[in-house]
């Protein structure tokens, strides 16, 4: 019997289509491998593409409907219930509170690294509030809690540093206290190019007012300037250039020439990285000769972005060029945007470093791109010290400054903890978290709890060691949600815990005063 072959046409494709079907079972058996299988296309924390993540996994119960109170007449609700009583704090109209006076014992020898163990409980007094008329049965105790903490940081002058981001001009003004936390009255140089000015939008040439932005930043102790962007046409197509990525990589060209004698380092960052102490980036700085050429910054947290977007320093946690390095970059700027293989900020610089420069990648510890989505409490209850954070005003949602802002007091006691009696720990500027009994006995506090969505082996490299997420019947956490400070009432952390309002539950608030003398 002759054998009858398919005939060429048919045949060709034969070895294209094994090659492919053993390209899909590769990437399966790498993906079981990794870990859960998400949504197709979607790759876990990858540096550019997570805002696809199904977050379901961390979303909050249904939160309760702002309030509607009446308002009440001078002097009825003292201050500190005032202060309550606003409507973006969005209180159940009846609160359990509870509150301490803390008394800073400031200590050389403090270790930030320890759980410092209290024997007595923080919560010793619970009063029931009726914030619809400041209605209180008795009077509100506020007993003393004496602390060691650090020393507040010491003043000192940063004008050897200059910062540059590329943002819209809504983005940079709705941004200012974040800055305004590390850089009022440093003497530093931020930089902004707003990259909306000038463009078209519904027919019409936007315009803002920069001199007001660069006012309202001065009036928060911020020296600022800004500027359209000087990039307006692509440097291969002519057309003109609105991308953001494109104006963020220029900055370095718009840095140097606000550099002067005395600058050592240009920050690139975005409009989100946040440092919660200048001064404790710049002890960083001082690690690194800034008369080499050098290229400081810090990986992504999760290995799926490198193996996305590769090896370099992801721009969200800050990337730091010393002058020698940006001098010898600049000559190549357009060119480095025609022939980047990674069409972002960080991906052009990090193609521009490698093709124009001998400079590596120096890796910066506790820096933190945070390309992560969710319940991101295990990272901060883990007693960490950062020195940079980003993504949390999208990602996920921190109030970073109000939580950072304990640092003015005692330094380096932001996320530092206490434990109290046996149930109960403090992640100064973040939450107090009360355990059920025995749990806080038989977890290991020198690890990371694994909080957020999908927190598969691609994490081990920059948390681990860590432990697997406590159910929420384990623990009741009250998380900061704002501060206040006033010359009589001190410097107030205002910590809530947010019943579920379709329960009848009541919120709960813990308040730690903080001397301020």
């Amino acid at each position: 019997m002759q054998i009858k072959l398919l005939p060429p046409r048919f045949a060709r494709p034969i070895p294209l289509l094994a090659a492919a079907l053993f390209f899909v079972l590769l990437i399966t058996i790498t993906r079981l491998h990794n870990g859960p299988l998400l949504p197709a296309g979607v790759i876990p924390g990858s540096h550019k593409a997570a805002d696809k993540l199904d977050t379901t996994k961390s979303q909050k119960p249904p939160q309760r409907p702002p309030p509607n109170r009446a308002p009440v007449s001078p002097g009825q609700c003292a201050a500190e219930l005032d202060f309550l009583r606003r409507a973006d704090l969005a209180l159940s109209d009846s609160i359990k509170y509870t509150r301490r006076c803390v008394k800073r014992m400031p200590s050389k020898d403090f270790d930030r690294s320890a759980v410092a163990n209290i024997s007595k409980p923080l919560i010793a007094h619970v009063t029931d509030v009726n914030l619809t008329d400041c209605n209180v049965q008795v009077p509100i105790p506020c007993d003393d809690l004496p602390l060691h903490v650090p020393f507040p940081y010491p003043a000192k002058d940063y004008k050897h540093l200059v910062f540059g981001i590329a943002s819209k001009y809504n983005r940079i003004e709705e941004s200012l206290p974040a800055f305004a936390h590390w850089l009022s009255d440093t003497g530093a140089l931020l930089f902004g190019i707003v990259v909306d000015e000038g463009q078209e939008k519904d027919g019409k040439t936007l315009h803002f007012d920069l001199v007001a932005l660069e006012q309202e930043y001065a009036a928060a102790g911020v020296n600022a300037t800004f500027i359209a962007p000087t990039l307006k046409k692509h440097p291969k197509t002519g057309e003109r250039d609105d991308r953001t990525e494109h104006h963020h990589f220029m900055l370095i060209r718009d840095l140097l020439e606000r550099s002067d004698a005395d600058t050592r380092w240009i920050g690139v960052l975005d409009d989100d990285t946040f440092f919660p102490s200048i001064y404790n980036l710049d002890l960083e700085l001082q690690n690194h000769d800034h008369t080499k050429s050098l290229w400081l910054g810090a990986l992504s947290d999760n290995f799926n972005s490198l193996r996305n977007w590769g090896f370099m320093a992801y721009g969200g946690a800050g990337a730091f060029l010393s002058i020698p390095l940006a001098r010898e970059l600049e000559p190549y700027l357009e060119q480095c945007i025609v022939e980047t293989t990674v069409d972002t900020g960080d991906g052009i610089l990090r193609d521009c470093v490698y093709t124009h420069s001998h400079t590596k990648l120096t890796i910066v510890p506790h820096m933190y791109q945070h390309d992560m989505h969710g319940d991101m409490s295990g990272f901060y209850e883990s007693g960490i010290k950062p020195l940079s954070v980003h993504h949390w005003k999208s990602w996920y949602h921190e109030p970073i400054p109000q939580e950072a802002a304990i640092s003015s007091l005692c330094g380096d006691c932001f996320l530092a903890r206490w434990r109290f009696a046996d149930d109960t720990l403090l992640a100064n500027g973040y939450s107090v978290t009360k355990y059920t009994p025995g749990v806080l006995d038989a977890i290991d506090l020198d690890r990371m709890e694994s909080t957020w969505d999908f927190p598969g082996h691609e994490y081990d490299f920059s948390f681990s060691p860590r432990r697997d997420k406590l159910d929420k019947s384990q623990k009741k956490s009250y998380h900061l949600v704002d501060v206040d400070v006033g010359e009589k009432l001190g410097f107030r952390q205002i910590y809530v815990y947010k019943g579920d309002w379709e329960k009848g539950e009541q919120d709960e608030v813990i308040e730690l005063v903080w001397e301020t003398e």
